[in-house]
């Protein structure tokens, strides 16, 4: 399309993707501008340019006039795809609505690595053949990424996730309290360690994190433990915040608080760390459920146990 007053070149978004259709305070012309161009929006693109008194054309509601170096072009503005889905009113008659869609590639990709994530779904699945012709059913834009890229988004969103845990702590002016426990994978026998924080917002509301899930590799002593602990507590800076660690109730966690008691600073623990050791009250009623029921009942108990298995 050629102006009288100015040569432009028509140009297309080169984007395989479908991008919904640009809006701009000039994007459409009307009939009554005279010899004034209408006024731009504070945030509208500053490489667009309004439309005057000679471009009177509908075709101009389909372009949009950009000054690209020292040339104007007209830019085709791509429209979204148009669904519709069918209801019923309640009566006999149907009512059919139509909505733009618009497909990314990029938020199909994160909703994949968030449903590995949350299904814990092994990294092939986007390898299987069912997997793809699925997913190609559903949206055949959608390019089924490599484990490789499936394994870089997942590293990105955690990245993402820890980012924001990391300034909601240091927003927060409360101190912080800890529970860990130690976690054994049934296939692999190998021993994990849980790290979650626990603390009130400024807003007053009750918060939980999960900080760290790490594996920790045997022998589990005390010193083991510390370490690990100590590192996650100096990674996420909350040592000089902590008001208590809760863990369950067996002799390595009690030499595991004594040694992390001598790392901090003295003065940084509440009542000089006299609060620091809490015992879970859940792990103890636990204890004297399976003492009393042991004594009593433990020959059914077992013998049940050895029905349900078989």
């Amino acid at each position: 399309m050629t102006d009288k007053s100015e040569q432009h070149n028509i140009t297309t978004t080169s984007s395989p993707s479908i991008s919904k259709p640009t809006t701009t305070a000039s994007s459409t012309p009307t009939s009554d501008y005279g010899d004034k161009s209408p006024k731009q929006t504070d945030d509208a693109d500053p490489m667009v340019l309004p439309l005057t008194s000679r471009h009177t054309s509908t075709t101009w509601t389909h372009f949009t006039r950009k000054r690209v170096g020292k040339e104007i072009k007209a830019e085709y503005i791509r429209q979204t795809r148009l669904f519709g889905t069918q209801a019923k009113d309640g009566g006999s008659n149907d009512t059919l609505s139509l909505a733009p869609y618009e497909f990314h590639q990029d938020k199909g990709r994160k909703d994949l690595a968030e449903m590995i994530i949350l299904h814990e779904y092994p990294l092939t699945i986007v390898d299987h053949y069912g997997f793809r012709k699925y997913s190609k059913t559903l949206q055949p834009g959608f390019k089924v990424p490599c484990r490789n890229t499936t394994k870089k988004d997942i590293m990105q969103r955690y990245g993402t996730e820890k980012e924001g845990i990391s300034a909601l702590l240091r927003k927060t002016n409360s101190r912080i309290a800890l529970t860990t426990d130690m976690w054994t994978s049934s296939n692999q026998r190998k021993g994990y360690m849980v790290v979650t924080a626990h603390f009130i917002d400024n807003g007053w509301k009750f918060q939980s994190r999960t900080l760290r899930f790490l594996y920790v590799p045997a022998p589990h002593t005390a010193e083991v433990l510390a370490e690990h602990l100590k590192e996650c507590i100096h990674s996420w800076n909350i040592d000089l915040r902590l008001s208590s660690i809760t863990v369950d109730n067996c002799t390595t966690n009690d030499a595991m608080i004594d040694i992390l008691r001598q790392e901090f600073p003295y003065g940084s623990l509440m009542l000089h760390g006299r609060f620091l050791h809490m015992r879970c009250c859940a792990h103890i009623l636990n204890l004297i459920v399976q003492d009393g029921l042991g004594a009593v009942i433990k020959n059914g108990l077992d013998r049940i146990r050895d029905s349900v298995a078989f």
